[in-house]
């Protein structure tokens, strides 16, 4: 996978259009989130079979155990995971919150999840693992 020549810019125009959008389960939620921020920097859409497919907690759980959970989706569509300490600006990241997996993007020292209020840091240090995009 390879990313687009102008994917810097692509990305930074996501963040911006994303930046107070709330979270909603099967629009902007963090798999697709992730998956969006894939789309922008290599212009391969890898939840294009997902979309549309899923708008409440309960079937958002019943696809992610179809599919394994999130790290295992993640590791389907990116690869093998790395190590955190690896990750650059627009790699998918692993964290926990509450007890449940959520996929989040790297911005450098800092990781972008959906929240309620729209996208929000998370502190690479605490992410769990890395996905190379």
């Amino acid at each position: 996978m390879s990313r687009l020549h102008t994917w810097q810019t692509r990305f930074a125009v996501l963040c911006m259009e994303r930046k107070v959008v709330p979270f909603e389960w099967g629009k902007n939620d963090c798999c697709l989130w992730a998956a969006d921020a894939v789309l922008a920097i290599t212009g391969k859409d890898f939840a294009e079979g997902l979309r549309g497919t899923y708008a409440t907690t309960a079937e958002a759980a019943r696809m992610l155990a179809r599919v394994g959970g999130v790290r295992q989706l993640a590791t389907d569509v990116l690869g093998d995971p790395v190590s955190p300490l690896h990750a650059a600006v627009g790699d998918v990241v692993l964290f926990e919150d509450a007890g449940r997996e959520l996929l989040a993007v790297c911005n450098g020292g800092t990781a972008l999840a959906v929240a309620e209020s729209g996208l929000e840091p998370l502190p690479m240090s605490a992410a769990l693992a890395a996905w190379r995009v």
